[in-house]
């Protein structure tokens, strides 16, 4: 048998009498079940009989995966020995299951539709797009401490100090933003906060001693900006995994501001303190956000005790301080009394909260190396992208479109876990899956270009200085773009150390064929991205052809 079936067919065995489906009155009801006449006159051959079966239980054996099923349900229905082998002609009753399994199709009712799980949220990948794209204002207003002696790949020392500076903090903030949440997704909302609280600091320490050892203590301007930026990216970090966007657009208000008010044209004081009070207001709100998660809840309101229980916590107190004074005064031959409620002559272990040091170190234990080489991959991720950003960046390339465009495509990737999960839910046994997925993403990475293309042509016509909108520029830009993606994308569906890997690639090689200066930047960072992004789109068209890639 296997599983639960009806007892009697719905329709098959109704009669007249009350509606009743009893067996008892089997041979006395017109169904496919009910034994035929012996009369010859109104005798019916053993393929009638059986076409007549085979219509009246159609319903019950289009569901059934095995012909075992329908023998269990025509023994629940109560058919005879005499019947299979007198009028329906099979030799027993598996047989007869055998011949009503093959002759009726197999019609299994579909799923209730579920809830798509990828559901992008539009509004949030926006604000994502906009506090990506806000912050490289401060570089344009922080471009007067730029300049300065002549720093390493052949920019200011300044500029090389920031670099450093961003590198460092986009992928120790990569693998802390990854850290706590896979913290959150586990339900454990304070050890979230508290890992964010330190980690953000440390990673701020961390991104201001790499521009301090860039750029030296002689270009105090220099270093203060570091410090600012360090502070804001992990503010930044603490912010939006906490989903506050919208405090942190908030926050980036004076600089769009300070931007239409003038720019460079400002005083720097004035313009001095536009980037402090963004730095300051962002570290004071990450920090209050992420307290106010870490703090424990309030405890609710306990119920007024009895008078029973305040009679035994009075005993209690009453018999702990009678053995106290036995033992005190050296009556020790004499047995401990019983405290009620915890045993004869046992001791009560008190109940004492612990401390926050051993909550610390209970913490580390549970969620220390291991969790942590878990986020490993997003660090050498961050670290890697930031690297081909940055080099296309100084290579005079579109870079202002790809950090806006990343709210794109987190909103693109979001929409091809969704679609590859309607695939996969819409294929049938005879068909294929691969073709299905790979018109998604398809479909994703070609709008995830265009959309570039488009945030090009505004960068290019709005900034000034900004790239040419060519067929050289954008060739970079979407070559670099879908790397990117293309990494996500293996990142999303488990593979964080592939996309990892092959951006620590790209980034080494076109670190090489810079240094060896083998050709211009430009067409360097091209090919090298070109030919990573060809690889993982090879990679990503292997993984989600795999049905246990969208479970």
């Amino acid at each position: 048998m296997s599983g639960p079936l009806a007892l009697v067919a719905p329709g098959i065995l109704a009669g007249t009498d009350g509606g009743s489906g009893s067996l008892a009155g089997l041979s006395r009801r017109t169904g496919p079940l009910r034994d035929r006449p012996r009369d010859a006159s109104q005798a019916r051959s053993p393929e009638s009989e059986l076409t007549a079966l085979a219509e009246g239980l159609a319903e019950q054996i289009a569901t059934a995966v095995h012909p075992d099923e329908v023998a269990a349900l025509l023994e629940s229905e109560g058919l005879t020995d005499e019947r299979i082998t007198g009028q329906l002609g099979h030799r027993d009753l598996f047989a007869l299951s055998v011949t009503l399994f093959g002759r009726v199709p197999r019609r299994f009712p579909e799923p209730p539709p579920a809830a798509d799980p990828w559901r992008p949220d539009t509004l949030r990948c926006a604000l994502h797009g906009l506090t990506f794209a806000l912050p490289g204002i401060a570089y344009v207003l922080g471009g007067r401490w730029a300049d300065g002696p002549d720093g390493p790949f052949g920019v200011s020392r300044a500029v090389a100090a920031w670099g450093a500076a961003a590198l460092v903090g986009w992928g120790w903030n990569q693998a802390l933003a990854h850290h706590a949440h896979l913290l959150l997704l586990a339900g454990r909302e304070r050890q979230a906060a508290g890992a964010l609280l330190a980690g953000a600091a440390a990673g701020a320490l961390l991104s201001t001693a790499a521009a301090t050892a860039v750029a030296g203590f002689g270009l105090p301007g220099t270093l203060l900006f570091a410090t600012g930026q360090s502070c804001y990216v992990a503010a930044a970090t603490v912010l939006l995994v906490l989903a506050r966007e919208r405090t942190l657009l908030t926050v980036l208000l004076p600089l769009p501001l300070t931007a239409v008010a003038g720019g460079n044209a400002l005083p720097p004081a004035l313009i001095t303190a536009s980037l402090t009070v963004t730095a300051a207001a962002a570290m004071a709100l990450a920090a209050h956000a992420a307290l106010r998660t870490a703090s424990p809840p309030a405890p609710a309101a306990r119920p007024a005790r009895d008078r029973r229980d305040r009679r035994d916590r009075r005993d209690r107190r009453l018999w702990t301080l009678l053995r106290r004074r036995t033992q005190h005064a050296g009556r020790s031959a004499r047995p401990a009394p019983a405290v009620p409620g915890t045993g004869r002559g046992r001791r009560p272990t008190p109940r004492t909260p612990a401390g926050g040091l051993r909550r610390v170190l209970r913490a580390c234990r549970s969620h220390g190396g291991v969790a942590w080489v878990r986020s490993a991959p997003q660090a050498v991720a961050g670290v890697a992208g930031g690297v081909l950003v940055v080099a296309a960046g100084l290579a005079g390339e579109f870079v202002g479109a790809l950090t806006v465009g990343m709210g794109v495509g987190e909103w693109l990737l979001f929409r091809f876990r969704g679609g590859a999960l309607r695939a996969l839910r819409r294929t049938g046994v005879g068909e294929r899956l691969p073709g299905r997925v790979w018109r998604v993403l398809g479909g994703c990475l070609a709008g995830y270009g265009a959309s570039l293309a488009g945030l090009a042509a505004v960068e290019s016509a709005v900034l000034p200085g900004a790239a040419a909108w060519t067929v050289p520029h954008l060739a970079v830009l979407l070559a670099l773009g879908c790397l990117l993606w293309l990494a996500l994308l293996l990142q999303s569906c488990g593979r964080p150390w592939t996309g990892a890997l092959l951006l620590l690639g790209a980034a080494g090689a076109a670190g090489v064929l810079l240094a060896a200066r083998a050709a211009a930047p430009a067409a360097t960072i091209g090919l090298v991205c070109g030919t990573a992004a060809a690889t993982a789109l090879a990679v990503s068209l292997n993984l989600t052809a795999r049905v246990t890639t969208h479970r």
